[in-house]
């Protein structure tokens, strides 16, 4: 390598978070802060990584971008399978199904594994309207106009009776980016599952608690390609 090389390696190896942000703000204009502001961080990262090495290096990742790929998602296994390495076929056979049990012992084994799950162990804590009404003075007929409607969230205890969780409402109002989550998530219960689990695309926060700090936008963004 020259000497001429070296300030021009140097400067290739050097970028800011902040110049990375502000480049994705100018082509991203509505994007939310903070998605900006990590996914700049993830850029940082990488190019730190890949800035000072060798052109022929860089030029192999880029050959090489689904072996990338599979690797950085093999850091994360929960999030998404591994993409196989192109032309690769893995072969294998099945244990088959097992010996045969009678239906007394299959009933009996289903009892043991199908243990169930109070409502409030994922759900939070519920409230049936008669106690919404008493408690934050919902009246039972505006609560019911909201959930046909879609603002509000119900999950059946039962077969019929409806109970709805209560971290949904705020000064005795639905919160606000409900009704645009439960439009695009097949149900209720699925709806209610994916507001109460930590998300990667909003930092790890749960999406219920992006929505009371009036991240809306960034909630429902997210939602609608989860759920697509």
């Amino acid at each position: 390598m020259t000497n001429a090389a070296l300030p021009a390696r140097a400067a290739l190896s050097h970028l800011s978070e902040g110049d990375v942000r502000a480049a994705l703000q100018k082509q991203i204009p509505g994007a939310a802060s903070s998605d900006v502001r990590s996914l700049a961080q993830v850029v940082v990262i990488v190019w730190d990584l890949v800035g000072a090495l060798p052109e022929a290096d860089r030029r192999e990742i880029v050959r090489g971008k689904d072996r990338l790929r599979a690797a950085i998602l093999q850091a994360w296994p929960g999030r998404r399978k591994p993409i196989a390495d192109a032309g690769t076929v893995e072969h294998s056979r099945g244990t088959g199904l097992g010996e045969r049990i009678g239906v007394a012992e299959g009933r009996e084994r289903l009892d043991r594994y199908a243990k169930a799950r109070p409502l409030e162990s994922w759900a939070g804590p519920v409230a049936g309207a008669g106690e919404i009404e008493h408690a934050l003075g919902i009246p039972r007929s505006t609560l019911s106009s909201w959930h046909k409607r879609g603002s509000v969230i119900g999950l059946l205890r039962g077969e019929r009776k409806l109970a709805y969780p209560l971290e949904q409402f705020v000064d005795a109002r639905p919160l606000a980016g409900l009704a645009d989550v439960l439009k695009v998530a097949p149900d209720a219960r699925s709806a209610w599952l994916w507001l109460r689990q930590p998300h990667g695309a909003l930092q790890h926060r749960l999406p219920l608690d992006v929505l009371k700090d009036g991240g809306r936008e960034a909630v429902v963004r997210v939602a609608e390609r989860d759920f697509a």
